[in-house]
């Protein structure tokens, strides 16, 4: 009975211990770098050889595993050296310190005038808790180790050149990175078109009143110059308004950029008719905006025009519009514009005496053939305003006619009619003519005949 006993107890204590090893373990993983101690976000981290999870904006991830076997852990991230370690299955917090990659820093220096490699420069970087300074070699380069991850100050200084401070992020690659520097006296002008932003050439630049030169298809002028004191500058470009400014120039400035306007210029519109009168009241646009009104010489002044091209147009009613390029210079010029006359519909009525329509009937209009009136007797064409027509209409069997018209700007159709009278026809007037004749002749003949009888009668009465 003991024996059985005994052996059931084991048994329940076998069952325990197996049900004790089999419970699940919660490990909490933790990822930080091993210099500053901050937590490191989307580290990966693998479990047994497998991809597993990426630590979060906390750099950690959680791993639940059953508990039975050591787990073998692996992280990674970019610019560090991968870490791993085989955990015991009991653990439940680990702490994963990264290494930063060791990389390297190039630094090269060139000299901004001549692009040489400038040797000797003494180069420092700092990070933290990094210093460190290095000369340039022949080939103007300073070559750093330096760790991954890492923002590096670099301080520049050599003989004859201005000093320079520049900040460097190296992530997790090698870096490479290039410097001009500048000439102890060296300094740059720029000047721009205030209005563009573009860059101007052959500006002229004085530099308390000598000339230092011109500007170069960038814009900019290099000139060696005194630091430490006020200098006058005068700025000057044709067509542009003339700047002039004082400043002192301090050993921390290398450039001094300017912006100049336009100088106004100036034009004169003048707007004509076809028959070269002025014409009042008409719009000028340009490049699309009106912008003035002709007065009653035809002339509109546009003095605040600056030098450029510009496309214009002049409008006013009854006329067609006329549109050109203009440049302007320098100075202020004229600009004539001539605006031909719109045309109006003008329908021409040929009748008769007894109001009857003539069909067929030749129409001209200022010596210009314009066709034959329809069944109607009526012509329709086109004519200019303002322009006196002299409108002549014939056809064979009447007497020509014609008439002085003229369409007046504001009518959109006008009309003109004409009367034609028949001709005489001369050869029925010739045939009464000699009837005419023959019966008078008659006439004579009987008078004469009938004359010379009574006479006779008159003899023998007397006998």
């Amino acid at each position: 009975m003991y024996n059985r006993n005994s052996r059931f107890l084991f048994a329940v204590l076998c069952i325990l211990l197996l049900c004790s090893a089999a419970q699940a373990t919660d490990l909490l993983i933790t990822v930080r770098d091993s210099i500053d101690n901050t937590t490191m976000p989307q580290a990966t981290v693998f479990v047994n050889g497998g991809n597993y999870a990426k630590t979060n904006n906390n750099g950690q991830a959680f791993l639940s595993h059953s508990g039975a076997n050591d787990q073998h852990i692996q992280v990674s991230r970019s610019g560090y050296e991968d870490w791993e370690q085989t955990v015991g299955k009991n653990v439940t917090a680990l702490w994963v310190n990264m290494t930063r990659k060791t990389l390297t820093l190039k630094i090269n220096l060139y000299d901004s005038d001549t692009l040489s490699p400038v040797s000797g420069a003494k180069v420092n970087i700092t990070a933290v808790n990094v210093t460190e300074g290095k000369l340039t070699d022949a080939a103007g380069a300073a070559l750093f180790a330096i760790k991954s991850n890492n923002i590096y100050s670099v301080d520049i200084k050599a003989t004859n050149y201005q000093p320079r401070s520049e900040t460097v992020d190296v992530e997790g690659e090698n870096k490479e990175v290039q410097y001009w520097l500048l000439s102890g006296n060296r300094f740059s002008i720029t000047v721009k078109d205030k209005e563009t932003k573009q860059p101007l050439s052959d500006v002229e630049v004085y530099v308390d009143s000598t000339l230092a030169g011109k500007t170069d298809s960038r814009g900019i002028l290099i000139t060696p110059i005194v630091r430490g004191k006020t200098h006058v500058f005068e700025i000057r470009k044709t067509g542009y308004q003339t700047l002039s400014e004082s400043r002192i120039i301090t050993d921390a400035d290398a450039i001094y950029g300017v912006e100049i306007g336009k100088a106004a210029v100036g034009a004169f519109i003048y707007v004509f008719d076809e028959k070269k009168s002025p014409l009042a009241g008409a719009d000028i646009y340009f490049n699309g905006s009106l912008t003035g009104t002709t007065n009653q010489y035809g002339r509109s002044n546009f003095p605040s025009l600056v030098s450029g091209s510009y496309q214009v147009e002049v409008r006013k009613a009854g006329y067609l519009p006329a549109s050109r390029m203009i440049v302007v210079t320098t100075q202020p010029e004229d600009y004539n514009f001539d605006l031909s006359f719109e045309s109006a519909a003008l329908s021409i009525f040929v009748t008769d005496k007894e109001q009857k329509n003539l069909p067929n009937a030749s129409v001209s209009i200022n010596g210009a053939d314009k066709g034959l009136t329809d069944e109607r007797g009526q012509l329709v064409t086109q004519v200019k305003f303002n322009t006196p027509l002299n409108i002549s209409v014939s056809k064979e069997g009447y007497a020509s006619a014609s008439v002085q018209h003229e369409v007046m700007q504001g009518n959109a159709t006008s009309s003109a009619s004409l009367v034609l009278e028949k001709n005489l026809d001369m050869g029925l007037i010739t045939m009464i003519g000699v009837a005419a004749a023959v019966v008078i002749l008659l006439f004579a003949v009987i008078r004469i005949l009938g004359g010379r009888k009574h006479r006779h009668i008159l003899r023998r009465d007397e006998i």
